[in-house]
């Protein structure tokens, strides 16, 4: 009998097991699954003469980490139009209109110009841009700038104008537009006002979507990324990353979220219901794993539901972006028809209301290990995590914010509340499994500032935010691991480095459990692996 030689094996390096570094330095790969875990010797025997040998030099080699909430379409927009303001970081109003200023002295009339990631805190005016800060610099074109956490928006008149927004404008429903002592529209637009604009924006073309698709998932992969959760997923993403699959350009694996119980974006439970398709239908490259629903807004906007009022406007209470009746409605079909409900909740009244609405489905009908989920799970309240224990309801936990978009967080719910932001040791003790995200663009999409923020609970300004929520950097990494692999009941497949699973693992730069804490941002991706294959190396 033929002997089946390793197509890759992998020796000198530090192999974290489940629970951390292990005493293994190799491992070995066949067609896309690791075959054998264990020493140097052993893994050589697997060898042939065709066999790809890589020596790691002492280097740590991980499992791929796996993002369970990002929306690379509006990601990779920054690559080719949109101002990418997360990397410019501009730090006053005046640099702010520099950058957009340098897009409009090339732009013909009426083009838009769009950007993304805005940071109020970072400025020192410590105030968002206004209509006026924006028609400073031009009046032919209609400008849209999102703020970092995707929730509140700022444009300028013509934008304005075009969207029909004036002195007697009344709010949306689930949508506040902010004004001035006169009552005049100062440019800036909260959750669902924003798409009183945005609806006037020419959309992209497939090509420029596949594109952008494209070097949002490169950039992943840079970072170590195997598998992400799109949370977005419309019909135009889904035949995107298809083609992109079919064409050999898909770096990583894919999660599809496709909207729910969304007026403008579309809504596809009835699609997905006719067709029979739940969660689990596709591959291991591209399959649903659940649908989204928006149900409130973001902490940092104002617009988050809470319990109790924001620090320094205690009679805003955020919003419930969606009525609860068609809410508790969509929630009971996706859990009759096999269909993971995904719903985000950013506040403490938000997650009440998710875990209401997944109860009262539960109680209409029971499904053992649905493991539906809460996105962001940023406010939450000790009593709510016993709830989701019983339940079986699991988060996505959007951990990179802390320390990317966390400095603003103080002000908005003082330091009380603070210790409840984010709480990856509570969850832990409550032995609810919390996966991690980064929530790209909302914040950067490097699952290290991930780990550093888990560890450290500091934002970018050193501020300390949640520290009675720090974890081990060995919980943070399987948080971000194994944990993201339960998110989407592929825990069996990926997720760890165990024989017989997908051969998706990163080798690092520097071992994080030997760099001091402060340095862990330091880290780099040497090596990214999907299903055997290096598809990134630095």
């Amino acid at each position: 009998m033929t002997r089946l030689h390793a197509d890759t094996v992998i020796i000198n390096g530090i192999i974290h097991g489940i629970d951390g570094p292990s005493n293994h330095t190799a491992l070995a790969i066949k067609f896309d699954r690791i075959v054998l875990v264990g020493s140097e010797s052993e893994v050589i025997e697997t060898a042939g003469s065709n066999t790809k040998v890589m020596d790691l030099n002492g280097r740590m080699i991980i499992p791929g980490f796996i993002d369970t909430h990002i929306h690379p379409s509006m990601a990779g927009e920054l690559f080719i139009n949109s101002i990418n303001f997360k990397t410019l970081q501009p730090n006053s109003i005046q640099s702010f209109q520099d950058i957009v200023r340098s897009k409009t002295v090339h732009a013909y009339k009426d083009e838009w110009i769009l950007g993304w990631g805005y940071d109020e805190e970072r400025f020192i005016e410590g105030r968002h841009p206004t209509r006026l800060d924006l028609d400073d610099l031009t009046l032919d074109n209609p400008v849209f700038i999102t703020h970092t956490c995707g929730h509140v928006a700022v444009c300028n008149s013509k934008a304005l104008k075009l969207a029909g927004i004036e002195e007697n404008t009344s709010d949306p429903k689930q949508g506040i537009i902010d004004r001035d002592e006169y009552g005049m529209p100062t440019g800036t637009l909260r959750n669902r006002a924003q798409q009183l604009v945005k609806q006037h924006i020419p959309p992209q073309n497939h090509n420029h979507l596949k594109n952008s698709l494209r070097l949002a998932c490169e950039k992943l992969a840079s970072m170590g990324v195997t598998s992400i959760h799109d949370a977005w997923a419309g019909s135009n993403i889904i035949k995107a990353y298809q083609e992109l699959l079919s064409d050999g350009n898909l770096p990583l694996r894919v999660g599809l979220m496709p909207p729910i119980a969304n007026p403008f974006e579309g809504d596809y439970l009835q699609q997905l219901t006719s067709l029979g398709l739940g969660t689990g239908f596709g591959n291991s490259m591209l399959r649903i794993v659940g649908a989204k629903v928006a149900l409130d807004g973001m902490i940092r906007s104002q617009t988050a539901a809470l319990k109790e009022g924001y620090e320094a406007n205690p009679n805003n209470h955020g919003l419930i972006t969606i009525d609860i009746e068609p809410l508790f409605e969509k929630i009971r079909i996706c859990n009759l028809f096999d269909i993971r409900a995904c719903i985000h909740a950013e506040g403490d009244r938000g997650i009440d209301t998710a875990l209401n609405a997944i109860e009262s489905a539960l109680d209409y009908h029971f499904v053992d290990g649905h493991r539906h989920r809460i996105e962001h799970f940023g406010l939450s309240t000790s009593d709510q995590m016993r709830r989701m224990k019983k339940l079986g309801v699991i988060p996505s936990v959007s951990i990179n914010f802390i320390n990317d978009i966390g400095e603003g967080y103080m002000k908005e719910l003082g330091p009380e509340r603070c210790e409840w932001i984010y709480p990856l040791k509570s969850l832990l003790e409550n032995d609810i499994v919390a996966s991690c995200n980064s929530d790209w663009p909302v914040s950067v999409c490097n699952p290290i500032i991930g780990l550093y923020s888990a560890v450290s609970r500091k934002t970018w300004k050193d501020s300390y935010l949640g520290s009675s929520q720090s974890i081990s950097l060995k919980d943070a990494i399987k948080a971000y691991t194994w944990n993201g692999a339960y998110a989407s009941f592929e825990e069996g497949i990926k997720g760890s480095i165990e024989e017989g699973k997908l051969a998706d693992l990163v080798v690092l730069s520097e071992n994080p459990y030997k760099t001091p804490i402060d340095k862990l941002p330091k880290i780099k991706v040497d090596i990214t692996i999907v299903g055997g294959k290096i598809v990134y190396q630095r």
